[in-house]
Order: structure tokens, then C-alpha cells, then sequence
């Protein structure tokens, strides 16, 4: 599915869930865990999980030659800005750039997708979509059926373990500060799941159309390459009133860290500085 870029508080949090040690030696199995994962959604015969292995190993190998090392050195620049002075401007470029890493890993899966899906018979993609509304209908019990309350429980519950997960334990006022700015944010929930359900039907009406799979892998992947950039309105609106807040919050976070937090900081930014590099140089 499309995968929408959020702020760089979020994506750091998808690092902050396990340590640095773990995130490396899961990183060396990605060429067995992604086909597993497939294959827990879709059944494969020996043809297509031979196609699904080699694709991932070339993914798996673009990914360590040209990206990680670029990750090591966001990081690096991210902390001596956090250690010094984090600015908004800072701030922002910062997360443009991580934006950029992003795009370009979602080009490359969207490339993979619209490879791989043409490949798949009747059968197989409908046991992919019935997986796909299965997961629409949690996305909807997880985010929309719920009321403001919840909801900005849920965001501020979020963002303080985000928080302290990168600088340690937050103080009272930090705490306080974080939970106003949940209560700011802009739910665009059900805005998204209308986008997704809309990304769906049109893979959805792509496949099930009787074009040779190689018109329907271009058809994809001009189709997929749509859905990466918000187009104006709600959602838009919304992300950017979103990421103010958010940002405005980091960097006040970042003026308000304690010694203890900073090294803290530095030293979780430093493990993963290392494990990208040792992960580059396949260390």
C-alpha cells in the first residue's frame, strides 16, 4: 500500500522500537523474513517465490550499497544540531532530507509491486485483497472508531514514549508540553483510508484487466507513482498543520534537554550511527 511520509518524529520512533543490536541482525535476515511475509499473505508456487527471492536480494543490495551510509550521516548531523543548537530551520531540513531517503524507498518498492502483482493468478490475488480489507478494517477500529478523547490520549501516549524512548525519561513541564501539542493534531484518518481503499481498486481494476502483464506492470507503476505526493486538500491541510506542532514541539524538546537526556541522546543516535555503517560496509 502507498506509505505515507510523516514527520521525523515518527519515523525515528520505527528505530526507537528495538535496539540497535536486533534492528542488525534482523536487517541481515530481510532476504528470508520479506518472502516469508509474502508468503503469509498470498500462497506462492516455486516460479513466483524463485522471482520474489531474487527481487528481494536485489532490493536488500541497492538498500545497503547506496542508502544506509546516507542514514549514518543524517543521524550524525541530526545530533550535532540536537547537541548544539536545533533550529527550525535546522529542523526542516532535517526532515526534508529524511523525506528524500523515503521517496526513494518507496520508488523502489512501487518498482517491485508493479513488477511482481501481474505475476499473480486469480487465486492469489484474492487472498491479497481480502488480506488488504482485513487490514482496512483494523486501520478503521485503530483510528477512526474512536472519539477525540482516545485519540489524543493515543497521539500524546505516542509521542512521550517516542520521546523518551531518544532522550530518556521526560520531565513534568516536557511531559506537559507534549501532551498540549497532542491536542492540537489534526486526525485525517478517515481522509486516508478513503485514499487507501481508492489506491486499491485501482490495482484492484489494473489486474483484473485483460492487458498482457506487461502493460499491466507500466500501467502500475505509473498508477503507484500518483499516490506518492498529497494532493491539496484535507489531508494536506491537515499533515501541514500536523507538522508545525510537531516540529514546534522537537525543537522546544531539544531547548529543554537536561545533560542526562542529551547524553542519552547522543548515545542511542550513536548506535545506530555505527549500525548503519558496519550494516554498509556488511560488518
Amino acid at each position: 500500500m502507498s506509505i505515507r511520509r510523516a514527520g521525523m518524529l515518527f519515523t525515528l520512533a520505527l528505530f526507537a522500537l528495538i535496539s540497535a543490536c536486533s534492528f542488525k541482525t534482523v536487517y541481515n535476515r530481510l532476504d528470508y523474513l520479506i518472502p516469508e511475509y509474502v508468503e503469509g499473505v498470498v500462497t506462492l508456487d516455486d516460479a513466483l517465490e524463485q522471482r520474489l527471492d531474487e527481487r528481494t536480494v536485489l532490493l536488500l543490495r541497492w538498500h545497503r550499497n547506496t542508502q544506509l551510509k546516507q542514514y549514518a550521516n543524517w543521524l550524525q548531523s541530526l545530533q550535532q544540531d540536537v547537541n548544539g543548537q536545533l533550529t527550525a530551520e535546522r529542523l526542516e531540513q532535517h526532515i526534508a532530507r529524511m523525506k528524500q531517503f523515503w521517496l526513494a524507498l518507496v520508488i523502489k518498492l512501487n518498482d517491485e509491486m508493479a513488477y511482481l502483482l501481474p505475476l499473480l493468478d486469480a487465486e492469489q490475488r484474492k487472498d491479497l485483497f481480502a488480506y488488504l480489507d482485513e487490514a482496512n478494517e483494523e486501520f478503521h477500529e485503530d483510528f477512526i472508531d474512536r472519539d477525540n478523547g482516545e485519540r489524543i490520549e493515543d497521539y500524546a501516549e505516542r509521542m512521550i514514549d517516542t520521546f523518551e524512548n531518544w532522550i530518556g525519561e521526560l520531565s513534568e513541564s516536557q511531559t506537559r508540553a507534549v501532551e498540549q501539542g497532542a491536542s492540537g493534531l489534526i486526525s485525517t484518518a478517515e481522509q486516508r483510508l478513503a485514499r487507501r481503499l481508492e489506491w486499491q481498486q485501482g490495482i484492484r481494476d489494473i489486474l483484473a484487466s485483460s492487458d498482457s502483464r506487461y502493460d499491466k506492470s507500466q500501467r502500475l507503476r505509473a498508477f503507484l507513482a500518483g499516490f506518492e505526493h498529497d494532493p491539496d486538500g484535507p489531508i494536506k491541510e491537515a499533515s501541514g498543520h500536523n507538522r508545525q506542532i510537531i516540529n514546534r514541539l522537537t525543537v522546544e524538546m531539544a531547548e529543554s534537554m537536561t545533560l542526562e537526556q542529551k547524553e542519552h541522546f547522543t548515545s542511542k543516535t550513536g548506535d545506530y550511527i555505527r549500525m548503519f555503517t558496519e550494516l554498509a560496509e556488511n560488518r
